[in-house]
């Protein structure tokens, strides 16, 4: 059966109401929002079930904080898109994110696509500065996702799986669904042709802080175990990684005038 609708967007909260207020009023303010937005809530205790229920979005409650990738999974399995965006709560779109991200895919043929960022404090005039970036850098790319904001074809998770449930919380599951999906030849792109910004794990601050901050420490054996590997690496390949990084992240200053991933 083909999906019912074209994009569904599915974001998991647990708390920091004002941000996934921000988050949902950012997408809910512009005419291309997707076809549905699925916030699955976390056993959020700050006043979030109670907005959630007059903003027009399907919520999925549980009972207890799940963590990232149940939620994700959770959202996907009662989506209806043909493509999936998963959102983190604290990010804000901009005017053509969406309609970006979805040429991009269909003109490269990538799997899963992400959106450029600007990350920290929002202390900027976002709308403009978003208008004057893609302009700039509407042809900059780079490989690989950006975990705050990702669109995924439906067949990518028929064929790589949906997200690993062994990770706790949240941290290593993008790195994980996109070292899944590239074993099985899924390709993955950035483009500077939409943009977001991203206020920076500002939830799993907050787990942490609630006294659960183990779960870092085993998120990261566990990507071990799995893949026979640190997710940064050895030596070698963090010395590379970072080479390659820095070398990129200069190209695209050189080049468009702006990195796709800034940090303010």
């Amino acid at each position: 059966m083909k999906p019912a609708l074209r994009v569904s967007l599915v974001i998991p909260v647990y708390n920091q109401l004002v941000h996934t207020m921000q988050c949902l009023e950012s997408i809910l303010r512009l005419p291309d929002k997707g076809d549905e937005i699925i916030v699955v809530d976390n056993a959020s205790t700050d006043g979030t079930p109670e907005y959630l229920k007059g903003v027009g979005v399907t919520v999925i409650r549980n009972a207890t904080n799940l963590g990232c990738a149940r939620a994700w999974n959770q959202g996907i399995r009662a989506s209806r898109g043909a493509t999936v965006g998963i959102l983190s709560n604290d990010i804000v779109v901009t005017p053509g994110w969406l309609p970006a991200l979805l040429r991009f895919m269909e003109q490269t043929g990538h799997g899963i696509v992400s959106p450029a960022m600007r990350e920290g404090p929002l202390d900027y005039e976002l709308d403009r500065y978003a208008a004057a970036f893609t302009a700039a850098c509407r042809e900059a790319t780079r490989p690989g996702l950006l975990g705050p904001c990702m669109l995924v074809r439906r067949e990518v998770f028929d064929k790589a799986g949906l997200f690993d449930e062994g990770f706790s919380y949240g941290g290593c599951e993008d790195v994980d669904f996109l070292w899944q999906a590239q074993k099985a030849g899924i390709t993955a792109g950035v483009t500077g042709s939409a943009f977001i910004h991203h206020f920076g794990m500002v939830t799993q601050k907050a787990v942490k802080k609630s006294g659960t901050g183990a779960y870092a420490t085993q998120n990261l054996a566990y990507f071990q175990r799995k893949w026979g590997r640190t997710v940064r690496g050895n030596w070698w390949q963090r010395r590379w990684a970072g080479l390659r990084d820095r070398w990129m992240e200069r190209m695209e200053r050189m080049r468009y005038g702006h990195a796709l991933v800034e940090r303010g």
